[in-house]
């Protein structure tokens, strides 16, 4: 959700597979995952909304729902403003039962491929009728470079949900009223072809966390695109405790089945296998704005070029989950394509195809 796309037609995630969880004191369930994420981006609003549950017969059971805004400042491109709400359901069998809300903002500003942010969230859990107030801040930063991404980031979080530390792996005191634990976490992903890799590692102190070391953590994922809609994920590694989220300490292994839905747009059901579609609209001074999507994983190299380029390529940018760019066309009939990895040029699927004397193709558009 790094950049607006006035024209993308919403989207719909579905996700569903198994995994292996043990939590502290418990032997390893088997739990059954099943989520769908539903996101809508307009020219300077974003709007996420999500839905999981996580069946084991156990405490990791739960049903989750989030909605979260990133909205984009027409004077100050390079800030954004997110905000939203989180709410969880729970079966704890060793700690009671209950739920958990919590609501967050963050501010960001953007530099190209890099930027940093500051952020603060509150948090409430209720098990067995005794509500537990949490709150945090964080601050962090995220880069790329090529075909590799990083964020880093420091949270501080002070909380009253003393069960929660103390059912930790590792030994722990238990806290005697509000406690604070600081996290320091690293991401690396790197993205090839048809595979992302992405590793995260999260090291804590503070009060009541173990007697004599830091806790840490360590989780793993892998992405297998096997076409621009379906992917097969794992995952796996320790979660350390979040009270902000009411979530447990646990260790889990994971392999699920992604599947992307794109909707609304009738455009989007004539993408042909190289996902490609343009979508156009007039504009108030005259002429139109052209933009492009692709659908292709977001390691390959994606450009675009015609008549509006002087026929000279065109780097597109990675949105949500396709690659995109947006030109500005004066009136009259103009031409566009687009090329993966450097192969044969191509037509968007929704326009009419031309072609050249040299048996190149591109998609012919009639600007009013």
């Amino acid at each position: 959700m790094n950049r607006a796309a006035a024209q993308a037609p919403d989207e719909i995630r579905m996700e569903a597979g198994v995994a292996e969880v043990r939590q502290a004191g418990n032997s390893a369930r088997a739990a059954a995952l099943l989520g769908v994420t539903w996101r809508r981006t307009r020219e300077r609003l974003a709007t996420t909304a999500s839905g999981s549950v996580t069946v084991a017969r156990d405490s990791i059971d739960t049903a989750q729902g989030l909605l979260a805004m990133r909205y984009r400042f027409a004077s100050r491109p390079h800030w954004r403003l997110e905000s939203g709400v989180a709410g969880a359901l729970f079966g704890l069998t060793s700690l009671g039962g209950g739920g958990n809300a919590a609501a967050f903002t963050r501010v960001q500003h953007e530099y190209g491929s890099h930027g940093v942010w500051l952020g603060g969230a509150a948090g409430m859990t209720n098990r067995t009728g005794t509500s537990m107030p949490s709150s945090a801040y964080d601050v962090g930063a995220w880069g790329e470079y090529k075909r590799t991404s990083g964020t880093v980031a420091a949270v501080r979080t002070q909380s009253l949900d003393t069960d929660l530390l103390s059912a930790s792996s590792l030994p722990s005191r238990r806290p005697v009223g509000p406690y604070i634990v600081r996290d320091a976490t690293i991401t690396l992903q790197q993205s090839w072809a048809a595979l992302d890799v992405a590793a995260i590692a999260t090291l804590r102190s503070g009060e009541g966390v173990t007697r004599l070391v830091n806790d840490r953590a360590f989780m793993l994922a892998a992405a297998v695109y096997l076409s621009p809609m379906v992917a097969l994920t794992v995952s796996g590694g320790r979660q350390l405790a979040d009270p902000l989220r009411a979530l447990p300490d646990a260790t889990f292994l994971s392999a699920s089945v992604r599947v992307l839905f794109l909707r609304r747009d009738p455009a989007v059901l004539q993408i042909d296998r190289y996902g490609a579609i343009a979508l156009m609209r007039p504009d108030p001074d005259g002429g139109a704005t052209l933009t492009i999507r692709v659908l292709a994983n977001s390691a390959a190299r994606v450009e675009a070029y015609g008549s509006f380029s002087a026929w000279q390529p065109l780097p597109m940018h990675w949105v949500l989950d396709a690659w995109e760019l947006q030109v500005h066309l004066p009136p009259g009939p103009q031409r566009v394509a687009v090329r993966i990895n450097g192969s044969q040029w191509r037509a968007p699927a929704n326009l009419t195809k031309v072609t050249d004397e040299f048996g190149g193709e591109a998609g012919l558009v009639v600007v009013p």
